[in-house]
């Protein structure tokens, strides 16, 4: 097994380059070193020095080792000179005759992101690419008002740019730190202002792409593939019913009329689901141990659980739900909560008022959500207002007379 390479400084005076062919290496599958040497005739220790950072390779080395890895000549024929142009000493007179502009123009993304754990890496990279500004200095860019973005203390961004980190940041500090990081880029004349936004907002898309991939539920899977596996199944097994069965074979015999026919219409839509209870739970944020009293008929439901049922039932692929299904359900809960006795062990009193208090809470929790969201899309458009007093502002110093 090949012994794996030292990490790049981040100090070192080529780091990105290095970074670069090593992306270019892992990118053709990662052959060793020794495959390389085989393929271009330089010995390991040269290949291997060539990616460590510390100093340029010679444009022939460099132009073996992209060849070898399926890289464009020309493409790092001209990242060469770039890089070669950049580390070249200039007379303290000399007019300057072109913009130093770095090995790569481009900013890295994460286009070929498919974990956290990748995301974070590219984003330690777009910090090594912007410069590797420190922690302190990004907090400074990001406090003293980059156009949209959010401040950012150093505990924050330590934590976003941790690569034991196993979880996306927010979207807030990503773009915020994305954006600090293309402002020093700027001061470093290594990107445009007007490059700057294309890039933030692909950084977005990928972290939305990443986001739903992470929350999307998993597609069920057919009946023929559950198959096997009941033919499987002993006897015992067969007996034993699942949890979400127990509850929704339990008899209803010794419920109230009115009750009954209340549980009998939940679980009829419920069964339809093909869901267990505590998924149902986990996706609602409740207690499994609260929608199995309402299957039972031991607890008349609040009116948001009928809504949540009726939306999963709703969302259901190829399922069709009854169009008088909601008008019976609150009919059979109405019934129910009016045979509801106000006292007794069975029941807790006041049943209408408690479910009263129970809609209250719920719809409150729906208010402090829609305010969240309507905090999170007002502080998005006034990034937005931000970026354009910005751009107004630049293109009212253009527009001035310049001194002859």
């Amino acid at each position: 097994m090949a012994r794996p390479e030292s990490p790049i400084d981040p100090q070192a005076p080529y780091a990105t380059f290095a970074l670069q062919l090593r992306k270019l290496r892992k990118a053709a599958g990662s052959p060793t070193y020794t495959t390389l040497a085989r393929r271009t005739l330089y010995s390991v220790p040269a290949l291997s020095q060539a990616a460590a950072g510390r100093k340029l390779p010679s444009l022939e080395l460099t132009l073996a080792y992209a060849t070898a890895c399926g890289g464009d000549r020309e493409h790092w024929n001209e990242q060469w000179l770039i890089a070669h142009h950049q580390a070249a000493p200039t007379a303290p007179n000399a007019p300057i005759t072109a913009e130093v502009r770095p090995w790569s123009t481009r900013p890295p993304v994460p286009a070929s992101a498919e974990t956290p754990q990748e995301f974070i890496a590219c984003l330690r990279e777009l910090k090594l690419w912007a410069g590797n500004p420190s922690l302190s200095r990004l907090e400074d860019i990001a406090r003293k008002g980059t156009t949209g973005a959010a401040r950012l203390p150093r505990s924050t961004i330590g934590d976003a740019l941790n690569p034991k980190r196993t979880s996306l940041p927010s979207a807030f500090v990503i773009r915020s730190l994305v954006l600090a990081c293309l402002t020093f880029a700027q001061r470093q004349s290594r990107i445009h202002p007007e490059e700057s936004g294309p890039v933030v907002e692909e950084w977005q898309q990928h972290w939305l792409r990443l986001y739903r991939n992470q929350h999307r539920r998993p597609a069920p899977k057919p009946a023929s593939d559950a198959l096997p596996a009941l033919m499987e199944m002993t006897a015992e097994d067969a007996v034993l019913p699942l949890p979400r069965d127990r509850v929704l074979r339990a008899p209803l015999d010794q419920v109230p009329d009115a009750r009954r026919i209340l549980a009998e219409e939940l679980r009829a839509l419920f069964k339809s689901l093909d869901m267990s209870l505590r998924e149902f739970a986990l996706r609602h944020h409740m207690d499994a141990s609260t929608v199995s009293r309402y299957l039972s008929g031991s607890r008349i439901p609040p009116q948001h659980f009928l809504r949540r049922l009726l939306g999963e039932a709703l969302l259901r692929p190829g399922h069709q739900v009854p169009p008088d299904a909601a008008h019976r359900l609150h009919d059979a809960r109405r019934a129910a909560l009016r045979t509801a006795p106000p006292t007794g062990r069975e029941d807790p009193p006041l049943p209408v008022l408690r479910q009263a208090l129970a809609d209250a809470e719920s719809q409150a929790r729906r208010s402090a959500e829609r305010e969240a969201w309507l905090n999170e899309q007002l502080s998005s458009r006034l990034q937005a207002i931000a970026r354009l007093e910005a751009q107004l502002r630049e293109l009212q110093g253009s527009r001035q007379p310049q001194p002859v």
